[in-house]
């Protein structure tokens, strides 16, 4: 009966580790990003941090691509800008430099010498430098 249940144990722990993550259909990766793009354009600011960070999370989990949440640039540059508190323009620059869109970056550059908040300037140039020493390109500025 023990080794019943050891090989049983084993086979079930061995089926759920190599369970293999399923991207999502092409309509639901659609509705997923239009959904995150209400949510970052939201009056609400724990509702525009949050799915900044859970649009990242995607990517970074490879449940979405970046190329599949470029619609959300716009909304990611404007609440980058325009954000109210650090936590939000926070959100924004890291969901930015995971969509490692060329604007995006050059906007987290941007931010990192021109903005006068210390946090968020500091947060930005650190992305700024981890996304130029990841992808091998020279810097445009030095700080």
């Amino acid at each position: 009966m023990k080794t019943l249940f050891i090989v049983l144990f084993t086979l079930f722990t061995a089926y759920t580790l190599t369970a293999q993550v399923t991207a999502f259909p092409a309509e639901k990766k659609s509705a997923v990003v239009d959904n995150l793009t209400v949510g970052i354009e939201s009056e609400n600011a724990g509702l525009h941090t949050s799915a900044a960070l859970v649009l990242s999370d995607l990517i970074i989990e490879s449940y979405l691509e970046s190329s599949d949440a470029s619609n959300a640039l716009i909304p990611l540059l404007k609440l980058l800008d325009n954000g109210k508190t650090d936590e939000e323009r926070i959100a924004a620059a890291f969901a930015l430099y995971q969509l490692g869109n060329e604007i995006g970056i050059y906007r987290l550059r941007g931010i990192a010498v021109f903005d006068n908040n210390e946090k968020v300037a500091t947060v930005c140039k650190n992305l700024y430098y981890t996304y130029h020493k990841l992808h091998g390109t020279e810097y445009l500025v030095s700080f």
